[in-house]
């Protein structure tokens, strides 16, 4: 065996998502390639980039395979435990997140990743868009990330978003100290003839999830903390709340 499930093997085949340079690796074994080849073939692999953030400017094979999953998916579940997801995320306030947390990018990549992440958000428009649920912290959107005036266009942006049909949005309020999203943050992706993934992401890398135990992990993940936010009504009513407060103390 190659070490990777046949829904992994399927994808890399069918080309929703490129192979890294350990799954080439392990394809090499099996088909004995030696040699100069191998070395030669896993090399170009491994040139393909470092992952980094999905909107990285190299455009990574590992970005790819996020994109075509993301267009893909009839249905995207993020939790995000101190930001908006990055589908709602304004310009200014995305420029905001990727210049604090990209410790090496230029102004000039900064920008472009930001373009990248509005690039994205597209797919909120088309025709038959994903379901869409996110989960996020009363305390995530408290903190006036970009300043007051950009934190309180985000909040009213997003809330317009959450207004959508097929947009779910729940916060977890912030007397809810103890919840299984301390973890981190996470990405699920559900698929009309494929089995759901799951994507959690670092400082410098992402891992794609397909094993069934590991997503139902997730799964359970996202049960909890349903169970633990605010309906739809009483977040998006909390979030027009939060933007007020910050407009009074703009004023």
């Amino acid at each position: 065996g190659i070490g990777m499930s046949a829904s992994t093997v399927s994808r890399i085949e069918n080309g929703l998502r490129r192979a890294t340079s350990e799954e080439v690796a392990s394809y090499l074994t099996v088909l004995k390639v030696t040699g100069v080849e191998r070395t030669t073939l896993i090399e170009a692999a491994r040139r393909q980039g470092d992952p980094e953030m999905v909107e990285d400017i190299a455009v990574t094979e590992q970005s790819r395979s996020y994109l075509n999953f993301e267009s893909q998916a009839t249905a995207i579940n993020n939790f995000e435990l101190a930001l908006v997801p990055g589908l709602a995320q304004t310009p200014d306030y995305a420029r905001s997140v990727i210049a604090a947390t990209q410790v090496d990018a230029t102004d000039e990549v900064v920008e472009k990743r930001v373009g990248r992440r509005i690039a994205r958000q597209a797919i909120l428009t088309r025709r038959n868009p994903p379901s869409m649920r996110w989960i996020v912290t009363e305390s995530g959107l408290r903190q006036p990330i970009g300043g007051a005036q950009t934190m309180t266009r985000q909040l009213r942006h997003l809330a317009e978003l959450a207004e959508r049909p097929k947009v779910r949005l729940n916060i977890i309020p912030a007397h809810v100290i103890e919840h299984p999203g301390l973890m981190g943050s996470f990405v699920t992706f559900d698929f009309a003839n494929d089995p759901t993934i799951a994507f959690v992401e670092d400082r410098t890398t992402g891992l794609f999830l397909d094993d069934p135990d590991k997503v139902r992990v997730y799964r359970l993940t996202l049960e909890k903390l349903s169970a633990v936010a605010l309906d739809s009504t009483g977040s998006i009513a909390l979030l027009r709340s939060i933007a007020d407060d910050l407009d009074h103390k703009r004023g």
